[in-house]
This record gives structure tokens, sequence and C-alpha cells, in this order.
């Protein structure tokens, strides 16, 4: 058995904990197992597991050696992926896409629009404000609003931009009147994003001069389309990002508070862990989304 196969016997062991599994999923005996596990070990010049006849644990060899198949063996599977899957007529495969929360449904069309054209690729979506470490979450794209990017370690593509604006919903503005100027804002019920990387507070920008303003938020969410609610149940006014609120604006259930300062421009990338290997339905995917971006998300 060379090396490859060896890797891919010894990562099969791990991850089904004993060689019985193992042997099972790969269709051999568990001697046979058995034997190709103290072969490598034989060749490496350290165990690889310790085992009993009731357990099974990774030394700290075989731990890192564990860790560094699993790479090569990513590598090869992306490389192959790469390769192959570009001369087909139908790619298929799997994407882990993230993204914050509020732009699912947005998300959700472009994979149907997508989905018309390439009806074997797959999607798991993954939702969350958090910026997930794209490697450890096995994250094939990430969505991302950002005004620098802090990841140099991932490649990066911009997809679009929206600009922020205060917001309010016409049964608070006609109660208690819009804010005249941003130290007006004092006297106003306001809501706020909470676990923004932009801290507790709202970026705005005053006659040429940037400010961070906060005050006694009124209520605190982590969750995008729970502010928007609460903003359109009146609770007060919020800072959010104009691509989530076009259609509340045109329906009527927000109003846009103008006049007070102007707002910071958000960029919005797609990333993913690196340019090698990039597999084909996550290259078909990107390009659609570069293409269609600003169309799908503007009402």
């Amino acid at each position: 058995m060379d090396k490859y196969r060896n890797m891919q016997l010894f990562c099969t062991v791990v991850d089904k904990g004993s060689f019985s599994k193992a042997a099972k999923a790969l269709g051999i005996t568990p001697a046979i197992v058995g034997r190709h596990i103290a072969a490598m070990e034989d060749s490496l010049g350290f165990v690889l597991l310790n085992r009993t006849t009731r357990s099974m644990h990774l030394t700290p060899g075989g731990k890192a050696y564990y860790e560094g198949a699993q790479a090569v063996l990513s590598n090869i599977e992306q490389l192959e992926d790469s390769l192959t899957t570009a001369h087909q007529n139908n790619p298929e495969g799997l994407i882990r896409l993230s993204a914050p929360d509020a732009m699912g449904p947005f998300l959700m069309k472009v994979i149907k629009e997508f989905r018309k054209e390439y009806t074997g690729i797959r999607f798991d979506l993954v939702l969350s404000n958090s910026h997930l470490n794209l490697i450890e979450e096995e994250i094939d794209l990430s969505i991302r609003f950002s005004f620098e990017l802090q990841d140099s370690s991932y490649v990066a593509t911009k997809l679009g931009e929206s600009e922020f604006g205060l917001y309010a919903s016409p049964a608070y503005i006609s109660e208690y009147q819009a804010p005249s100027s941003y130290t007006d804002l004092k006297n106003h019920d306001c809501l706020h994003m909470g676990n923004s990387r932009n801290g507790d507070y709202w970026m705005l920008t005053v006659d040429g001069k940037n400010l961070s303003y906060r005050q006694p938020w009124v209520a605190v969410t982590s969750d995008t389309n729970t502010l928007i609610q609460a903003t359109i149940d009146g609770m007060g006014i919020a800072m959010i990002p104009s691509i989530f609120v076009h259609s509340h604006v045109n329906s009527g259930n927000l109003i846009k508070v103008e006049n007070v300062a102007e707002f910071p421009i958000v960029n919005i990338y797609g990333m993913y862990p690196t340019r090698k290997h990039v597999p084909y339905r996550l290259s078909l995917f990107l390009t659609y989304l570069k293409v269609n971006f600003v169309r799908i998300v503007t009402p």
C-alpha cells in the first residue's frame, strides 16, 4: 500500500474511532488495518496510536501526522476536482457558504437562480454574524461586510457595497419627529446592532469629521432581522445597511432619516481560504455571484 493509501487508511481509523469500524468502511479486515498501521509506525519510527482492548488514542506524533495527512488528502481532492470537474458537462458537489444572518434571503435567491443551470451543485448555508474561521469550519466561501479587510490569510473578491443609514418607522417619526442633527439623537430612542466589529458606537461623518457616536441604547441585539423588526415596530431609530431595508422603505414600513450626518460605505466581499485548486463548482458560483450580485440585492 502506497503512502497516499496509508494516509487514507490512517485517517479513516482516526475518524471512525476503531480498527473494526475503519475496516468495515474500507471493505477489508481489521487484521489488515492493524498490519498497515504497524507498518506505518515502523516506517515513521514512532507510535501513531496508543491502543488497548477498550480504547484507542492518538499520540502527539499521531495527532500531528493525522492533521498533516488530512491537509494532504484535502489538497489532492481539490486538485483533482479543479482539473476534472472543469471538463464535465454537469458539475456537482457541495458548497459550504457562510454569510451574515440578513443575507440569507438574498443568497437563497442567488442559489435558486444558479441551480437552474447547475442542478448538481448543492449548498450548505451557514448564517452567522461572527467571523468564522474558514478552514476550521470547512467554509468554501464566506460573504463578509467590512470597511477594511483584516484577514490577509484569505483570498477576497469585492462583490459590491452598501451605505449605512438611519431608519425609523412612520409611527415613531409621527410621534417624536425626526432628529434635526446628530446632537438631537440624544433626545431619541436608538437601537443598536451588538457584536459589531465597529464597537458599541455608530460611525458618523459630520462637517467632514469622523465621529464615533454612542448613547445609552434602548435595546441592543446581535440579530439583524430582529433589529429591523424592532425598528418597524416603532421602538426607535436604528443604523442599518441600506441593502437590508430597501423593501421596507419601498413598502412604507420604514423611513430613512435624512440630514443628520453622512454615513460610511461598507464593502461586501466574497472570501475563500486559498487560490490553490479552487473547486470548479466554487469558481462557477463565485463568477455568477460577482456578475449578478448587484441585480439580486437591489429591488
